[in-house]
């Protein structure tokens, strides 16, 4: 999900008037979101197979695999760029975000929800899913 997109959504769905941080501080809720999500499933975007030098861990995962640290979402200088995670978990990103700002049960849920999803079809693909 692209930056701007994503930021366009969390003003959507923003309840209870709070106001959204400024674009550097709602950077780094965005990064703890995506640690959030990734220490209870594998995002394969932040997945690497051997630890660079300068590569910073989030945590390992076995067989020399690693997950990495997100970057930090640039929401003013490039705002085309994408969220540093998977697409299948940007909007689990996304409610974990807006968990952080209202501390909103429902939002919490919701982005436990959609990890569960991934978790449950991780690995399979369109013919796997085509035969249920």
């Amino acid at each position: 999900m692209l930056a701007a997109r994503f930021l366009r959504l969390m003003e959507l769905k923003n309840k209870g008037g709070i106001k959204l941080p400024e674009p550097d501080m709602l950077g780094d809720l965005v990064v703890e979101a995506i640690l959030s999500v990734a220490s209870k499933c594998v995002p394969s975007d932040l997945l690497e197979r051997y630890k660079s030098p300068n590569m910073q861990v989030f945590r390992n995962v076995g067989n020399e695999c690693f997950i990495r640290m997100p970057k930090t979402p640039d929401f003013l200088g490039e705002p085309y760029k994408h969220i540093d995670i998977n697409e299948d978990l940007a909007y689990a990103v996304l409610y974990e975000t807006l968990y952080l700002l209202n501390k909103e049960p429902f939002f919490k849920t919701r982005a436990l929800e959609i990890i569960a999803d991934y978790n449950a079809n991780e690995g399979k693909d369109i013919d796997d899913i085509r035969k249920n």
